[in-house]
């Protein structure tokens, strides 16, 4: 009976705190420090030192304006966490005080508490990341293109909505003030793990703890990164629950779909609140409504798409059924757009690679001083061209060093421009400069994919090269076989890349079979 006791009592005096009166409110924030402004000091020094290596380096990891618009981003985050500090509070005072499990405030339960708030935080990061309320709270912190101490800045002016996520925590019966230093301490930590500046760790660490490389595989946009790393602290979540992948080529940071206003905090912050009324107020009945609200970003993406295609083909119905010219020409603005819908899908894949024809006459291979690569597709009777692009002083365009066309086989071999949607939706390029003569080249059809312009250490000309694994390959030709489907919507075989290995010549052929 007294070992009973004895543990009881034990027990109680770990479970059995008195309530705290709300009148203590004021009292209790004073106890919960604020480690967050504590911080603040030696944040900006790294930052600044960051940026500063950056500015005199090679490794280019800051852009002006997307650095003002996290600065910004951040400023305002601050506020509105002063602003929740009290309110917070009093919500987990509240379940404090309703639960009979209460603990005292005892610094050691900090460990156990902190363990499990990483655990939730993992879950309401990877809901975020695939229900689409969640995600327009936390879209900000995936908007930047380049990747540093700033994006830690980046984040969303109303992410309190996922305190929900955080209730079980509360509930376990953990003090306010351990609860709230618990919720700093997983903030801060995830500040340093938004950098190139560090390489690799030990494998041990890397295995299971928050780090720079495992975080930036959560930032990359390429498909083996996507929906991966969702820890905080530690990665042990990731591994349970199937979601970890280690970093093996260098990210694409940034959005599938980009925002363009840089700099604005308050259309960084509600953008996609912005698109997602816009698809509320097109939804067709209650359905559709709560789709939009709710479902993953992926599945939206992909419903509209086809509603998209849909509508297209309605519109093609129209004209073939012989509608007045006037009507269809109000339409025009509408039609290019679905058309680039269509061509995107179309060519979700072209940027891939080449390799033999199958077919029974194979075509021509281009030839051309300034060309750096071409496309074809078979069944096809031309051929794409992308050539460097020289001004009329006889130097590269550094706004738009590439350039693309046709070469109509089908027209005598004439060469000819791209059309307007050809260029932007399909086999068009978006050019950025890196710097030192350097070049980012994307294909506008599969963004996900950058090429790299820059001059060949062999003899000093421009080349386009791919990257993997760390090494250069130049890219000769892409071939996409196609057999049956439609025009619209064409069968892929596969798809072939020849590259040749910068350092032996050797070339490579990589077909990816659909």
């Amino acid at each position: 009976m007294s070992a009973f006791q004895s543990h009881l009592q034990a027990f109680t005096s770990v479970f059995g705190a008195m309530r705290i009166p709300a009148d203590q409110i004021h009292q209790l924030e004073k106890s919960a420090p604020n480690l967050m402004v504590y911080a603040l000091p030696v944040v900006f020094a790294f930052t600044l030192l960051e940026g500063f290596l950056s500015h005199i380096g090679e490794h280019k990891t800051y852009e002006k304006r997307e650095t003002i618009g996290s600065l910004f981003v951040g400023l305002g985050n601050l506020a509105v966490n002063l602003l929740m500090k009290v309110v917070l509070l009093f919500g987990a005072l509240w379940i404090y005080n309703v639960l009979p499990w209460r603990m005292e405030l005892n610094w050691w339960m900090l460990a156990p508490c902190f363990v499990l708030y990483d655990c939730c935080s993992y879950w309401s990061h990877r809901i975020s990341h695939f229900n689409r309320f969640f995600w327009a709270t936390h879209v900000v912190h995936h908007s930047a293109e380049h990747y540093n101490l700033t994006v830690a800045f980046r984040q969303s002016w109303v992410q309190h909505f996922k305190t929900v996520f955080f209730i079980p925590v509360a509930l376990m019966g953990f003090h306010p003030v351990v609860f709230f230093v618990a919720s700093q301490i997983s903030t801060l930590y995830q500040f340093w793990v938004h950098t190139e500046a560090i390489g690799k760790l030990h494998p041990f660490i890397e295995k299971y703890f928050g780090t720079p490389s495992n975080h930036r595989v959560h930032h990359g946009s390429q498909e083996k990164y996507l929906d991966k790393n969702f820890g905080a602290a530690f990665m042990i979540w990731d591994h349970l629950f199937g979601t970890f992948q280690y970093e093996e080529e260098k990210p694409v940071y940034g959005l599938t779909t980009p925002v363009e206003n840089k700099t604005n905090p308050f259309v960084l912050n509600f953008h996609e609140y912005r698109d997602m009324l816009h698809d509320i107020k097109n939804s067709d009945g209650l359905k559709e409504l709560l789709f939009f609200m709710f479902a993953s970003p992926a599945k939206i993406y992909r419903h509209k798409a086809e509603k998209s295609v849909k509508q297209m083909n309605l519109i093609l119905a129209e004209q073939a059924s012989g509608e007045r010219i006037a009507e269809i020409e109000k339409k025009g603005e509408r039609v290019l757009k679905l058309a680039g819908i269509i061509l995107i899908l179309i060519l979700l894949l072209s940027q891939t690679s080449p390799a033999q024809s199958n077919t029974k006459e194979p075509l021509p291979t281009p030839r051309g001083e300034n060309m750096l690569f071409f496309l074809q597709r078979d069944p096809d009777a031309n051929t794409v061209i992308y050539e460097l692009n020289y001004n009329s002083a006889g130097k590269l365009d550094q706004d738009n060093p590439v350039k693309s066309s046709w070469i109509r086989y089908t027209e005598d071999g004439k060469y000819k421009d791209l059309t307007l949607i050809e260029n932007k939706f399909a086999y068009g390029v978006k050019c950025k400069s890196l710097g030192n003569g350097e070049f980012e080249i994307r294909l506008r059809a599969y963004k996900k994919m950058p090429l790299y312009l820059k001059r060949s250490e062999h003899d000093n000309k421009y080349r386009i090269y791919i990257r993997d694994e760390g090494k250069d390959y130049l890219l000769k030709r892409v071939f996409v076989r196609v057999r049956g489907g439609s025009f619209w919507f064409p069968k892929v075989e596969y798809i072939d890349l020849i590259t040749v290995n910068s350092a032996s010549g050797v070339e490579i052929l990589k077909r990816i079979n659909i």
